[in-house]
């Protein structure tokens, strides 16, 4: 009887042993990690805006080059963007060629400079939509807008995606601020992609000394400049203070050759025949070929060869010079760009040493 007594106890506490061990070797129950919230950031647009929105989107829609070039620059692979929408790939210029040999599924042509593409919009669902000067400027078809057709396209645009962060991201072309609104559009990109933004920083600095140097040495040097645009093959127009280039004079540090003259506020400059330009007699003439810029001819040839400008103190002296297009009409205020118009101006400024 005894020997059954201590038997039971010894059996009971085996199991309670046992018991005791299988509860120490029990995985501990897991918890599914808490979603750590999205880091916001709030930023000015062009217009003055504050838009508050995540940072690292994803899925983004961009129609303004000057916008997508600075992204380039500043190493468009680390922003963590999966799928972007860009106004037709065909279109973009050569400085943009990046995007155009980057997979369909990755860079999406989605409309225009004009016209955003909700068929495509529809499909990405963009988080951030970014647009420029140009953007709800025609309809579907590629008809012109009133004043009254472009805000409702606006405001439908943005009532038709709520979940996305609209933004104006732009050079301002009527007033005296291209340096400025480099500055500002390469800080807010920094501000919405953290890891680009040593990168952004540092080419800003740069652009921001070669601009410095430029203005320095055209002040000092007094010589005047006029900046001349050939609208197509034969329409000559004309540039000074407060117009759509006013960088040549406010940025750069040129004297204009009519300066004061209240006619010259005009944004889109004057068209005028070839006995102006003489009649002014500029030092240099920097001369924009939008014809050949937008692919409808060439017509700085006929510039050149006009016998009335080869009687100018600039054409006598080999000081005209043919500006890049895409760099002054197109992309003006992208990274690239400002590269392109410091190469540009510095054919003349390196004469003046």
């Amino acid at each position: 009887m005894k020997k059954s007594i201590i038997s039971f106890i010894l059996t009971a506490m085996m199991a309670l042993g046992a018991l005791s061990l299988s509860g120490c070797n029990k995985a501990p129950e897991t918890q599914a990690p808490e979603e750590t919230p999205a880091e916001t950031v709030t930023v000015t647009d062009s217009d003055g805006k504050e838009v508050t929105l995540n940072t690292n989107p994803t899925k983004v829609a961009i129609y303004d080059y000057s916008i997508l070039d600075i992204l380039y620059n500043g190493d468009f692979d680390k922003t963590g963007i999966t799928q972007l929408i860009v106004p037709s790939k065909d279109s973009l210029p050569a400085d943009l060629s990046f995007y155009k040999e980057a997979g369909d599924d990755k860079v999406i042509s989605g409309g225009s400079l004009f016209y955003v593409d909700w068929d495509v919009l529809d499909l990405v669902q963009p988080e951030l939509v970014i647009t420029g000067g140009r953007a709800f400027g025609v309809g579907a078809s590629g008809e012109s807008l009133s004043k009254e057709e472009k805000e409702k396209y606006m405001t439908d645009t943005f009532a038709r995606y709520p979940d996305a962060s609209f933004m104006k991201l732009t050079t301002n072309a009527s007033n005296s601020q291209l340096l400025k609104d480099i500055e500002h559009n390469i800080t807010t990109l920094g501000q919405i992609f953290p890891s680009i933004k040593p990168e952004l920083d540092a080419k800003l600095e740069k652009i921001k000394k070669d601009f410095a140097d430029i203005n320095a040495k055209a002040k000092s040097s007094g010589k005047k400049a006029l900046f001349c645009m050939m609208v197509d093959q034969t329409t000559l127009s004309v540039f000074n203070p407060n117009s759509r280039f006013d960088m040549l004079y406010e940025d750069f540090g040129f004297t204009p050759v009519d300066d004061g003259a209240v006619a010259w506020t005009n944004q889109h400059g004057f068209d005028v025949r070839a006995e102006y330009v003489l009649e002014k007699n500029p030092d240099v003439i920097f001369l924009l070929d939008r014809s050949a810029t937008v692919g409808t001819g060439a017509g700085a040839e006929n510039f050149m060869n006009d016998p009335i400008i080869k009687q100018t103190q600039a054409a006598k002296n080999g000081d005209i010079y043919v500006l890049t297009g895409d760099a002054w009409y197109t992309m003006t205020g992208g990274i690239t760009a400002a590269e392109r118009m410091v190469e540009d101006i510095n054919q003349y400024i390196s004469k003046l040493n």
